[in-house]
């Protein structure tokens, strides 16, 4: 019976649960070499508090180039950071075949636990992407390393002017969190239990600010751990030839440090050096609503706003009244974000709608 223990011990031992990562976060760079060959980046955050051990173990990802390949990249460069974070690069290169469009990613278990705006943290898989056109010649930009720690009741900010970019224009948004499909290589998809770091206290503001190129938290009021993401994309005469995901983990502590003032809660949802605000300023209107692209063929990106937090609902309508897709919000929320998929749809119009407790708005949209 010993022996049989034994045996289940090493089996426990070897097992995925035990080289749980522990991760902060993850950025994917690409960078031009000559014609439709590109040296490809991995860097990845490591929590050594939770798991220092794993974080020196993981000495390779998996890389999916987007064309239906992958490749083991090798753990080339290592580096301590403030705040007991491992900065970690993976490099390699990958040539296509021909030119397009193409999503780099990496998905990696587990995510550091206990994160305050992303229930059950721990059991949910990162996924690292940026997408290149190689119909042009281009680099990703590369932006200075993520910070991770903050203060209650202080400013908390990360410098995102970039330290290597070619003299294309660069926007920088704050999306919810992305999450892979399943598959080896998964496409990204929105992870709906993800709150935005301002609206656990539902107080202040967490947004990019364009005058100093930096995201800027005005403030954390709660300790702990708040996970949050962006996505830098490059322009090129008026038209997208990078986007780049990066996500990161902040943990507030009370630490010694001058306080500021906390403004009115304001949602992070369209935060960006290129963005559009809905008007949710009337007295009788409690909600607004955003879809897009309109005409679509694929996916349509449906954006709901409410002025108090509510439970809200978004629904895809076709012109005979019908719901063909409907979402909820896991709880009260200020704001909602969800893609339809409209490929198996019937060209014609349809009804996006968007309803909380007290109001209800909708938009026709063009399939």
């Amino acid at each position: 019976m010993k022996s049989v223990y034994k045996v289940f011990l090493l089996i426990l031992l070897a097992s995925p649960l035990c080289l749980a990562t522990h991760i902060r976060g993850g950025e994917i760079m690409a960078s031009h070499v000559s014609g439709q060959n590109y040296n490809i980046k991995v860097r990845l955050y490591f929590d050594l508090r939770t798991g220092q051990d794993a974080a020196n173990g993981q000495t390779g990802v998996l890389v999916c180039f987007g064309d239906g390949s992958t490749k083991e990249f090798q753990r080339s460069k290592m580096e301590q950071l403030p705040g007991n974070v491992l900065v970690a690069d993976y490099d390699g290169s990958h040539t296509y075949a021909s030119a397009g469009t193409f999503q780099i990613s990496v998905s990696l278990e587990n995510r550091t636990p206990g994160v305050l705006n992303l229930p059950n943290s721990g059991d949910t898989r990162a996924f690292f992407w940026t997408v290149i056109n190689t119909q042009v010649s281009n680099s990703t930009p590369v932006l200075p390393n993520l910070s991770f720690e903050a203060g209650v009741r202080q400013l908390f900010t990360i410098n995102l002017k970039p330290t290597v970019a070619d003299v294309d224009s660069i926007s920088v948004k704050l999306p919810r969190l992305s999450k892979p499909s399943p598959g080896e290589c998964g496409v990204r998809m929105l992870e709906h239990n993800y709150m935005y770091p301002n609206e656990i206290s539902a107080t202040g503001t967490f947004k990019v600010i364009p005058s100093v190129n930096q995201l800027v938290w005005q403030a954390p009021e709660i300790l702990g751990n708040y996970i949050f993401a962006m996505v830098v994309s490059e322009w090129r005469d008026g038209v997208i030839i990078s986007e780049s995901y990066r996500e990161g983990l902040i943990t507030v502590t009370d630490k010694p440090g001058p306080t500021v003032d906390i403004p009115p809660y304001e949602s992070a949802e369209n935060s960006g050096l290129i963005t559009s605000t809905p008007n949710v300023k009337s007295a009788e209107v409690s909600m607004a609503i955003e879809a897009y692209p309109v005409p679509t063929e694929t996916f349509i990106t449906v954006k709901a706003y409410s002025k108090k937090r509510s439970v809200v609902t978004l629904q895809l309508i076709d012109i005979k009244g019908r719901v063909l897709r409907e979402v909820k919000s896991n709880g009260p929320v200020i704001s909602i974000q969800e893609e339809f998929d409209m490929r198996s749809l019937a060209e014609g119009i349809y009804i996006i709608k968007a309803a909380n407790e007290k109001d209800a708005v909708s938009q026709k949209v063009l399939r």
